[in-house]
């Protein structure tokens, strides 16, 4: 399992309630967070800031 699909489930989070927050439909946020896209970096930077972590992403 991956770090923010991780910190989802932690928080009690549905895959709806997160795309929902940062501005993403469901289907964009399970493949960002199944590693089948990768996130711009304003959503990587809003996936961060709602849950409090650091993201990684190489251009």
């Amino acid at each position: 399992m991956n770090k923010i699909k991780k910190v989802r489930i932690l928080l009690g989070m549905t895959q709806k309630d997160v795309a929902k927050q940062i501005g993403v439909t469901q289907a964009m946020y399970s493949m960002i967070e199944n590693g089948k896209r990768k996130p711009s970096k304003k959503t990587a930077a809003r996936i961060e800031e709602l849950f409090g972590i650091s993201l990684f992403f190489v251009d």
